[in-house]
């Protein structure tokens, strides 16, 4: 059984909607480009992100915290389990 979600946890990160205009394909994505895949490669439309990516990184902040979030300490995440 999974515990109830509570107030405190926090609100999902919403993806902005991208401008046509402002879509990147693997044609237009420049190498500072954010590679957050959006859509289904094998339909029309797919696109990249494409905002400035964080240095060091695949992605640009919103999808850099979206990719790595971090963990929940076990005792929290399954209170029910016995050790």
């Amino acid at each position: 059984m999974f515990p109830n979600k509570t107030s405190t946890d926090p609100t999902p990160l919403q993806d902005p909607v991208i401008p046509v205009g402002q879509r990147k394909t693997m044609e237009t994505l420049m190498a500072d480009d954010c590679r957050w895949p959006i859509g289904d490669p094998q339909v029309s439309g797919f696109h990249f992100c494409g905002s400035r990516k964080v240095d060091g990184h695949p992605y640009c902040d919103l999808h850099l915290r979206r990719a790595f979030q971090p963990s929940k300490p076990r005792a929290v995440a399954y209170p029910n389990l016995v050790s």
